[in-house]
């Protein structure tokens, strides 16, 4: 009876010590899965930083060349003519398109200037950055294990705190443009006969214009800062996520 127990034993022991390395070696293997899955999100995650870094830089070089046109049109409000706008934006281009190969293309070609009264006072530059991978990220949880939580914490403020600042500036920039769009089409409609924006912008600038390009100038430059301290953000987070 002794000997069957013993054996027994060591057969349970056996089957014990094999399911427990079975599930050790299995539960190994899980968790270097999940980090190399959170390795290779950390990875991606920073790529798409750095490329979204890069078209913040080239959106405030926009919006700085914009706030250097309008301060322009503001010093010379009472004699600038379309031929000053014209050259003011061929020197601090910000009004642009995208080719069908994503390659951004400035607009100071001659044909780009035919409605120039449409869009230079008027325009103020959509930001329009790519997050898609950082919304999986927080969809599918894996943002939650970054281990480091202030790393984490920060990843989260800028795109959710410091981002919105971006946009709540850019839409009150919109809103004064918006304005000044309506300003000319007032102002057009006041004529018996069809006029253009370029007769209106010649013969009809008055304070009202005036104060909303006044206005136009505060935007800009509160979007400037904004997206300055965006950048200094995610610079931050990716060479804190590069180490």
């Amino acid at each position: 009876m002794k000997q069957n127990i013993v054996k027994y034993f060591f057969e349970f022991l056996i089957v014990f010590l094999g399911v427990y390395i079975s599930f050790t070696v299995q539960q190994q293997t899980d968790e270097n899965k999940e980090k190399e899955e959170i390795n290779k999100s950390i990875t991606t995650l920073r790529q798409e930083i750095q490329s979204n870094l890069r078209y913040c830089k080239e959106h405030l070089v926009q919006l700085e060349n914009m706030e250097i046109v309008n301060s322009k049109i503001l010093l010379n409000f009472e004699t600038f003519q379309k031929s000053d706008l014209i050259e003011w934006h061929n020197s601090s281009p910000f009004g642009h398109s995208y080719l069908n190969n994503g390659e951004l293309r400035y607009w100071t070609d001659e044909s780009d200037y035919e409605n120039i009264y449409f869009w230079l006072i008027t325009w103020w530059n959509t930001f329009s950055q790519n997050e898609v991978y950082f919304n999986s990220l927080v969809s599918s949880g894996l943002l939650l294990y970054v281990e480091n939580n202030e790393l984490r914490e920060e990843i989260e403020s800028i795109y959710q705190t410091k981002k919105k600042r971006v946009l709540v500036n850019e839409a009150l920039l919109k809103d004064v443009s918006d304005k000044i769009f309506m300003w000319q089409e007032k102002q057009r409609d006041k004529y018996k006969k069809s006029v253009s924006r370029e007769h209106v912008m010649t013969y009809d600038r008055n304070s009202e214009l005036h104060n909303l390009l006044k206005d136009r100038k505060f935007r800009i430059e509160l979007r400037i800062m904004s997206l300055k301290n965006y950048i200094e953000a995610l610079e931050m987070v990716s060479r804190k996520l590069q180490s």
